[in-house]
């Protein structure tokens, strides 16, 4: 029996989220919403691993796991983009996707159509930053 191999994993170990902020390179979107800090990595395994953290700052703990929700849905919207990397290259790529200019103050209601623009840009960036490579 052939098992698929999982795209999308979460980026759970301390160790592996550590080594994504020491050694990860930064992108932030176009309408600075939202940065990524991603590190690739060679493995066997065609893998897109991500993470989403939000400062306590941001906002309140509703306003703050609505974001995380949005900012995985249109993640899992966005699969194509993503396979289309991974699969492209043997290589693993992790993500830490956090706020970067929106906060509780500045956007009090968030919805999915303003946050998966941003999502959008930085897989876009990824994908091009890696055929220049």
């Amino acid at each position: 029996m052939t098992r698929e191999v999982k795209i999308f994993d979460r980026l759970k170990g301390e160790n592996d989220i550590e080594a994504v902020y020491k050694n990860g390179k930064v992108i932030i979107s176009l309408d600075r919403k939202l940065k990524a800090i991603h590190l690739s990595s060679e493995s066997l395994t065609h893998r897109l691993r991500f993470a989403v953290t939000v400062s306590s700052k941001a906002g309140n703990s509703v306003w703050r796991n609505r974001l995380k929700r949005i900012i995985r849905e249109a993640l899992r919207q966005e699969k194509v983009l993503s396979k289309e990397r991974v699969l492209n290259e043997k290589s693993e790529l992790s993500i830490i996707f956090s706020p970067y200019r929106i906060n509780q103050v500045n956007l009090k209601r968030l919805f999915l159509k303003d946050i998966k623009p941003a999502v959008t840009d930085i897989l876009n960036k990824l994908i091009k930053s890696t055929i220049k490579n």
